[in-house]
């Protein structure tokens, strides 16, 4: 009788086994290039404010969602909110043509 419930408790196990490990493998979804800029502007502890104008606080980003331009600090990733205009915007100048702005 114990030599049956030893193999049966084994055969149990080895099969509970397989079936964990039999699973098919699947891949993680990694986040893409926007969540990941979005992710990245949220870390920063401060910003360097370049222009302040309608109460907003605005800087340079040379990756930002619509291209380099001036957009709200914290905003340049997240599309559609923040955009103020490109280089000359307001009479600003900005990235690398015109003096000042983040680098990103």
């Amino acid at each position: 009788m114990r030599r049956l419930m030893f193999r049966l408790a084994t055969v149990s196990a080895l099969a509970a086994g397989a079936m964990m490990v039999g699973g098919r493998a699947q891949a993680a979804a990694l986040p893409g290039a926007d969540g990941l800029r979005a992710a990245i502007d949220t870390t920063a502890l401060t910003e360097n404010v370049q222009y302040f104008y309608g109460g907003r606080n605005y800087c340079w980003y040379d990756l930002g969602w619509n291209g380099p331009g001036w957009y709200w600090c914290g905003y340049g990733a997240r599309r559609g909110y923040g955009w103020g205009g490109g280089h000359g915007y307001r009479g600003w100048g900005g990235g690398r043509r015109g003096g000042g702005g983040r680098g990103r």
